[in-house]
């Protein structure tokens, strides 16, 4: 198969040509005669960043091609952004190929990204345009045979003093959650008759509760349009199968697809650090052991987050939802990519997930608490009533910040390790403070450099 004309043009803040004729392009199998279809890709680009490199498969092996950035990626004055400058390229082709892109250093920017000759989705690696911490969420992509996932994963720790001090207590380990959110999509080529399988996977598991006062944890999946959706289950678990939940379902997941988007929620944690889990038991699933559910100190009743006192081998409450996409093979083409690319992107773009908890004492009505940059669900309405009453300056441009730039949420990668109960994430991470209040700017590895005898054991 001779290919005519590959191009790959970079549109924004990137001039990127390159033109390949009479090469043939790997592994490809979609050749439509006089058609070609742009797939955009939204590359993050590092701070300082001058350089990147695409590489694409040909015949002879795999060709390179280098382009500058111009202008050199930087944070825009006066903007709450994350450090880098959004690029778009579109990578245009009349077979199915792949890239890998790598900024001036070899760092990976995009991986194996597929290039379909007949899509016209568009993917974003991520958008990069809200807040802290989104640079430091892991998104990546695999196959295996008909089938591509795309990943995004990482941990969401929260401070439950908003709209008050950030550093009264400041262990942020009030509530700690890891997930992993998939795309599961076909080749339909290869598998047309395998595309039921197309579905979004939310995995969470709740990590430690520190605090009191939070309720529940919730996930708007901003990206992912409900009428995409065929159906969804939604399960909770011990660990990644055992339903036997102690003391029953005490802890719950739940999901509202009454909007545009899917909200699921993650509540019963009030039950977690109350006395009755001190005695509830369940089948350890890596031993078969019967164990204790939540070993404490019996004071501070908390969960994972007490020195000495964490279920160390143990399993964590797990909440898995499935939405399960319509059978493309039901459906027109048009509405079939239109569906791929909304599942694409909801997992792709890191800010289309908005984590937040619910919060709740003597002094203040109900309250969400979200991460800086992203708006309150629709179910609370007094954000502004309550920064009103607040005893610090909040910024007021941005959701869910300190005038200095200081949050209540935020994301870190999946092996981060939250601060023990009562010991200040300040302390724990000496580096997050001058990351955090320089938006990002500097101290980017902050999450790698911790004090090891502050934050908790493996669990």
């Amino acid at each position: 198969m001779k290919i005519k004309h590959l191009l790959f043009a970079c549109i924004g803040a990137l001039a990127l040509h390159a033109c390949s004729s009479d090469e043939e392009i790997l592994n490809t199998s979609n050749e439509v005669a006089g058609e070609v279809v742009a797939t955009s890709v939204n590359l993050v680009v590092p701070v300082g960043c001058r350089e990147i490199r695409v590489d694409y498969p040909t015949a002879s092996g795999i060709e390179s091609l280098t382009a500058n950035i111009s202008p050199v990626a930087k944070v825009t004055p006066g903007r709450d952004v994350s450090p880098f400058t959004n690029t778009t390229v579109n990578i245009v082709s009349p077979v199915d190929t792949y890239v890998n892109v790598y900024d001036e250093d070899g760092n990976p920017l995009v991986e194996n990204y597929p290039i379909l000759a007949t899509s016209s989705r568009v993917v974003q690696v991520p958008a990069g345009t809200i807040t802290l911490p989104e640079d430091a969420v892991k998104e990546y992509v695999t196959s295996d045979g008909p089938f591509t996932f795309y990943h995004s994963s990482g941990v969401v720790m929260f401070d439950d003093s908003w709209p008050n001090s950030y550093t009264n207590d400041g262990d942020f380990n009030d509530v700690v959650i890891d997930y992993d959110i998939e795309a599961k999509t076909v080749d339909m080529n290869v598998a047309p008759n395998q595309s039921w399988r197309e579905c979004i996977k939310v995995v969470m598991h709740l990590r430690a509760v520190g605090g009191g006062y939070p309720k529940f944890a919730g996930l708007a999946l901003e990206g992912l349009d409900t009428k995409y959706i065929d159906s969804y289950e939604c399960t909770m678990t011990i660990g990644n199968w055992n339903t036997n939940l102690p003391g029953g379902k005490r802890i719950n997941g739940n999901v509202d697809m009454t909007g545009t988007n899917p909200v699921i929620t993650f509540d019963g944690f009030n039950w977690l650090i109350t006395t009755g889990p001190l005695t509830a038991e369940y089948v350890n699933s890596k031993t078969g052991q019967t164990q204790k559910l939540n070993p404490t100190d019996g004071q501070s009743r908390f969960y994972n987050v007490c020195p000495g006192f964490i279920n160390t081998g143990g399993d964590l409450f797990t909440l898995t939802v499935i939405f399960r996409g319509k059978d493309r093979s039901t459906i027109s083409k048009e509405e079939g990519d239109a569906m791929i690319s909304n599942f694409i992107n909801s997992v792709m773009d890191t800010e289309s997930q908005n984590f937040y908890i619910g919060v709740t004492n003597d002094f203040i009505d109900v309250r969400e608490i979200h991460m800086k940059g992203y708006k309150p669900t629709a179910a609370y309405t007094k954000y502004d009533e309550h920064v009103a009453s607040a005893s610090l300056t909040m910024d007021a441009s941005t959701t869910y910040s300190e005038k200095n730039g200081y949050v209540w949420g935020f994301k870190t990668p999946v092996m981060t390790r939250h601060a023990w109960e009562k010991i200040s994430f300040y302390k724990a991470y000496p580096e997050y403070t001058a990351w955090v209040t320089s938006k990002g700017a500097t101290n980017a590895n902050w999450y790698k450099n911790p004090d090891v005898t502050k934050i908790c054991d493996w669990w």
